[in-house]
C-alpha cells in the first residue's frame, strides 16, 4: 500500500513553477570543472584528497556490490554495513568518472545503483532504521544526481532508482519528522532530524519533486523537532557563537550534526536557497562553537533541558561534554569553504579544525564502522575554493555605484540629521554622494558621509532582512562597520559586520530614490557596488560608463521599470520610448542625459510613446529619465 501511494505522488507532485538545477545536490557542473582543473594542475589540497580517493578500495573498478532485499539497522541481524559500503563505492566511482572522464567508472557506479534498485525491498530495524533512511537516503541520492547526466544509465534504470528512494527511504523519513517514533518531540537528538531532512531534500531534487524539497526547507526553518535551525543551534552566546544542541552529549555526535546540516545547506545553496545564511548565519555560529571547543578552546555553556522518552520526562545537561573531543570527521572543508572562501567571513575556529583534517578522505578512510561512513567525504577535493582576495579598498573618498542601476549611493536631500535615509540616485556633484572610507582594522571599514560627517549605519543594530541603511553619529558599533568582498569585474559585496548580510537596493529597482537596506546575500547585481575615487571627473565618468554599458542593453531592465521600454537598443539615429497601456499625463517629462548628467534633450510627452532623434550625438551610453508627477524612472541605452 505504501508503494502505490508514494508512486501516485510521483506523478501528482511533479508540477512546480521552478525547475531544479541538475546536477545540483552537493556538487554542480561548475564544481566538477574546478575539481578537474585543480587535480590536473596537481594543486593542493585538491590533489592530496584526490590521491586518497584513488587509493580507497571502494573507488576501484574491481569493487563488487552486495545488495540485499532487506536492510536492517538496529536490533538482531544487522546488515546495513553492506549498504553504506556500496553507497561509498557508488559515490567514489562517480567522482572518478567526473574528474577523469573514464566511462568505466561511470559504468561501475551505475552498476552498483542498479543492483540495489533491482533488489531492495525493505529498510527496517529498531529506531535506528530512521538513521538508515536519512543518512543513506541522502547519500544515495547524491551518487545518483552525479550520474544522472551519464548517457549510459538507461532511463528505465534511473526511474527505478528514483522510485526505490521514493518508496523505500522517503516514507521512513517522512514518518520520522511527523511522528518521531511516537516519542516526545525533543527525545531524539538533532542528527536524527537532520539526516531525514537532508534525505527528503535530496530525494526531492533527484526526483524533481518540488513538494518534497519545500517540505525539507520549511522544516529547517520552522520544524518542531531538534533539527530545525533554532533548535539545532538553540542558544546564542554572542554574535559568533551558538550552542549546538548535542554539545552536552558528546563531540562525535555534535560533529556529525554539523556535517549533516552543512550537507543540507550546501544542497539548498546549489538550488538557489541560502540556508547557510538563514537567521543571520545561525548555522555558522553553531559550527564555530563546535569547532572552537574541539580545537582546544573554552566556550560558554548554558544548561540544556529537554523532554525525554514517551512521556517527556525532564532531563538536563549542565556542562559541555568532552567525550570524543577533537574527533576527526570529513565535514569541515564544506563549512569552511562556504563561509570563508565563498562568503569572505571570518571563522577562526572552523578554519583551525578544517586545517587539522586536511586533506580529507571519505568512506573507508575513517574506520570500518558506520561512523566512518556518515559523511561522503573528500571535501578537500570537492569543496575547496580559492580564497577571496584579501586586499580591501584603500582609504579615501569615494562615490559608490550600484551595479544593476548605475546610480550612486546618496544621502537623501543632502541631509545631516541622525536617521536620514540612504538611497540610490543618479550621480551628481553633491557631497551627499561622497563617502570617506576608512579601514578600522581587520579590513573592517567605516563609511562616513562627506556632506554630513556621519556614519553609514544599519538601523537599531538589527540583523533582520530589510533593516534600513541611514546615517547616524558614530557609535563604534559593528552596525557601522563593513567588509568589502570582491565579486568580480571591479565590484564589491558590502557586508555589515554585525549581521553578515549585505547592502541591497530594494527589489533591484532602477527607480530614482529606491531604498538601500540590508538583506541576505543572493549575489544579485543590486548587491554589487563599485567604488570610484573622488577627485577626478574623468575617473567618475569612466566608472559611470563601465557600469552603464553593462546594464544599458540588459533586457531584464524593462520589466524592472514596470513596462517602460526603449527600442532599438543599441540605437543609431532614432530611439522610441514607450509608456505601455497608458496615455502620458500632461506633466510627464522625458530628459535625455549623458553619463555625466549633462542634459541633451528635454521634452514633454503627451501620448503613449515618443520618438527621439539622435543625429549628431556622440556614440556612448545615455540615460533617459522619465518624470511623471513625483515618480521618476531612469532607462539606459547605447548610441552607436
Amino acid at each position: 500500500m505504501i508503494t502505490s501511494a508514494v508512486l501516485a505522488l510521483t506523478t501528482a507532485g511533479t508540477a512546480h513553477t521552478q525547475a531544479f538545477i541538475h546536477p545540483g545536490l552537493l556538487h554542480t557542473e561548475a564544481d566538477f570543472t574546478r575539481m578537474r582543473t585543480k587535480v590536473n594542475a596537481a594543486a593542493q589540497p585538491w590533489k592530496g584528497s584526490w590521491d586518497i580517493l584513488v587509493a580507497n578500495g571502494r573507488s576501484q573498478l574491481t569493487y563488487t556490490p552486495n545488495p540485499v532485499d532487506t536492510v536492517r539497522r538496529g536490533g538482531t541481524g544487522e546488515n546495513y554495513s553492506r549498504l553504506f559500503n556500496d553507497i561509498a563505492a557508488a559515490y567514489q566511482t562517480a567522482l572518478r568518472w567526473k574528474i577523469t572522464g573514464d566511462a568505466a567508472y561511470a559504468d561501475k557506479s551505475i552498476a552498483i545503483m542498479n543492483a540495489w534498485s533491482n533488489t531492495l525491498q525493505y529498510v527496517t530495524g529498531n529506531a535506528d532504521r530512521f538513521l538508515a533512511s536519512g543518512i543513506y537516503g541522502y547519500q544515495f541520492a547524491n551518487a545518483a544526481e552525479i550520474m544522472r547526466t551519464y548517457s549510459g544509465w538507461a532511463a528505465t534504470d534511473f526511474t527505478r532508482f528514483q522510485n526505490m528512494l521514493l518508496t523505500k527511504f522517503y516514507p521512513l523519513c517522512d514518518d520520522f519528522l511527523l511522528n518521531h517514533n511516537t516519542a516526545c518531540i525533543t527525545n531524539y537528538w538533532a542528527n536524527w532530524d537532520l539526516c531525514n531532512m537532508a534525505a527528503i531534500l535530496a530525494i526531492g531534487v533527484l526526483c524533481d519533486r518540488r513538494d518534497l524539497y519545500s517540505r525539507a526547507i520549511d522544516y529547517f526553518k520552522t520544524g518542531a523537532g531538534n533539527g530545525s535551525i533554532t533548535h539545532a543551534v538553540w542558544y546564542l552566546h554572542s554574535s559568533t557563537l551558538g550552542q549546538w544542541q548535542e554539545s552536552g552529549r558528546d563531540q562525535g555526535h555534535s560533529t556529525l550534526g554539523i556535517g549533516l546540516l552543512a550537507s543540507f545547506c550546501e544542497m539548498a545553496w546549489n538550488q538557489g536557497d541560502d540556508m547557510y545564511g538563514y537567521d543571520s548565519n545561525r548555522f555558522m555560529k553553531g559550527a564555530e562553537y563546535v569547532a572552537q571547543y574541539n580545537t582546544g578552546n573554552t566556550v560558554p555553556y548554558t544548561t540544556y533541558t529537554w523532554g525525554n522518552g514517551q512521556n517527556c520526562a525532564q532531563m538536563s545537561q549542565t556542562i559541555i561534554s568532552d567525550a570524543s573531543r577533537g574527533n576527526l570527521r570529513p565535514v569541515w572543508e564544506m563549512v569552511y569553504n562556504h563561509y570563508a572562501n565563498r562568503m569572505g567571513l571570518s571563522v577562526p575556529g572552523i578554519a583551525a579544525y578544517a586545517t587539522l583534517h586536511r586533506p580529507e578522505g571519505g568512506g573507508g578512510n575513517y574506520g570500518t564502522t558506520s561512523g566512518g561512513f556518515d559523511q561522503l567525504g573528500f571535501g578537500s577535493l570537492t569543496f575547496t575554493r580559492d580564497p577571496l582576495p584579501t586586499t580591501g579598498p584603500v582609504n579615501g573618498i569615494y562615490k559608490i555605484f550600484a551595479r544593476h542601476s548605475g546610480q550612486a549611493m546618496d544621502v537623501m536631500n543632502n541631509g545631516t540629521a541622525n536617521g536620514t535615509n540612504v538611497r540610490q540616485w543618479p550621480a551628481n556633484d553633491c557631497v551627499c554622494q561622497q563617502w570617506t572610507l576608512t579601514n578600522a582594522g581587520s579590513n573592517q571599514y567605516t563609511l562616513v558621509g562627506v556632506g554630513s560627517g556621519k556614519n553609514l549605519d544599519i538601523a537599531s543594530n538589527s540583523t533582520a532582512d530589510g533593516a534600513n541603511a541611514a546615517i547616524w553619529q558614530s557609535t563604534g558599533g559593528n552596525n557601522q562597520k563593513f567588509t568589502f568582498t570582491p565579486v568580480g569585474g571591479g565590484f564589491y559585496r558590502i557586508t555589515p559586520v554585525h549581521s553578515g548580510k549585505c547592502l541591497d537596493v530594494d527589489g533591484a529597482s532602477l527607480t530614482n530614490g529606491a531604498n538601500i537596506f540590508q538583506w541576505t546575500y543572493q549575489n544579485g547585481k543590486n548587491e554589487h557596488w563599485q567604488l570610484v575615487p573622488v577627485g577626478g571627473a574623468a575617473a567618475v565618468t569612466a566608472a559611470r560608463i563601465a557600469v552603464s554599458k553593462e546594464i544599458a542593453t540588459d533586457t531584464t531592465n524593462t520589466s524592472k521599470n514596470e513596462g517602460y521600454a526603449l527600442y532599438p537598443n543599441p540605437a543609431q539615429n532614432e530611439l522610441t520610448v514607450l509608456l505601455p497601456g497608458k496615455q502620458a499625463a500632461n506633466n510627464t517629462l522625458a530628459v535625455l542625459q549623458n553619463v555625466s548628467g549633462q542634459i541633451i534633450q528635454q521634452v514633454k510627452i503627451s501620448g503613449s510613446k515618443y520618438l527621439f532623434h539622435l543625429q549628431g550625438m556622440p556614440k556612448g551610453v545615455y540615460w533617459l529619465r522619465i518624470q511623471e508627477g513625483e515618480r521618476t524612472v531612469s532607462l539606459p541605452f547605447v548610441k552607436e
